[in-house]
């Protein structure tokens, strides 16, 4: 019997992040039980529904929330490399996440094993760097989480 998919959505943006969502665990339970599964690149694939899609969408509800207050909620922030400054709160986060994976400004990094371990991202305002940081993929899961979480108002 063919899965039938119900294709309306409510809200596109919201309908989309749960989708991907859940996608995206899906393929890690299939790479848990030892199937081949690149559970790495789906996560990358899930910032476009968990982060891209609706940063766009909801910029300007997107709160400014200081990132000593995110830390503080238990939110986990990107470790800044370089003599690049911290972003001031949420807002900016997200909009300078957004801009790292919709522009391709990532970077893989693997242990010593050759696993993927973590990402590094940068932001750019026309060709000059202004925030680079590296982020675990536990991490980066996380974070995706929480703001999710906030886009959906499933606090």
């Amino acid at each position: 019997m063919p899965l039938r998919y119900k294709m309306d959505y409510e809200n596109v943006v919201k309908d989309f992040a749960k989708r991907t969502k859940h996608n995206l665990s899906l393929i890690q339970e299939h790479h848990k039980k030892g199937n081949e599964a690149y559970e790495v690149t789906q996560l990358i694939n899930s910032c476009l529904g968990l982060l891209v899609l609706p940063q766009q969408n909801f910029i300007r509800s997107i709160p400014e929330t200081p990132i000593d207050k995110l830390i503080d909620d238990g939110w986990i922030i990107p470790t800044v490399d370089g003599n690049y400054p911290q972003v001031k709160d949420l807002n900016e986060l997200m909009r300078y996440m957004r801009n790292a994976i919709a522009h391709c400004n990532i970077e893989f990094i693997s242990d010593s094993e050759d696993k993927l371990k973590s990402i590094k991202i940068w932001n750019k305002n026309g060709k000059k760097t202004t925030w680079i940081a590296t982020l675990g993929l536990k991490e980066l899961e996380s974070l995706l989480d929480n703001f999710i979480k906030l886009i959906l108002e499933e606090k």
